[in-house]
């Protein structure tokens, strides 16, 4: 009866075990079928007379990997920075983060670079991830992403 099933492959992972410390988050970098890159489908604002482009949370944690609830646990414990840009919608769930394109690749290099994203660091506070993304987030707060050019309203 050999050949019938195929050899049986061993798991890093039993079920009903968990993942390894030092292993990377199962997501990250995985480009399935069916998942879009973070940075479709963002979000416009009419600030001073243009449109500008700005993006929501899940594409923040879309881009690092993580859940958006973990990014707003981030926030709450101050190991990341607020959104500079908040508006209320009008919807029931309330206000909304934007960030924009540059804090969010400034966040994913940073994380890159500081081993949150790599699996080589096991807590985020041993990092210097926060510190890094807070100076990032002051040095692009004032400036504004760039008016979308060609808008058709």
């Amino acid at each position: 009866m050999t050949g019938i099933v195929p050899p049986r492959q061993p798991l890093d992972v039993y079920p009903g075990t968990h993942r390894p410390l030092g292993v990377a988050h199962p997501t990250q970098g995985h480009q399935g079928a069916g998942q879009t890159c973070w940075d479709e489908d963002p979000v416009y604002k009419k600030i001073q007379g243009s449109y500008r482009e700005f993006f929501g949370i899940s594409h923040l944690s879309t881009a690092l990997g993580r859940a958006p609830k973990t990014i707003y646990k981030w926030e709450a414990n101050g190991l990341f920075p607020g959104a500079t840009w908040i508006y209320n919608s009008g919807s029931k769930n309330g206000r909304r983060r934007l960030y924009t394109r540059v804090q969010i690749e400034g966040a994913v290099r940073i994380a890159y670079e500081e081993g949150v994203l790599s699996g080589t660091q096991r807590f985020i506070s041993q990092t210097q991830f926060s510190q890094r993304c807070r100076e990032l987030f002051v040095a692009t707060r004032a400036a504004l992403p760039d008016p979308v050019q060609n808008w058709s309203s």
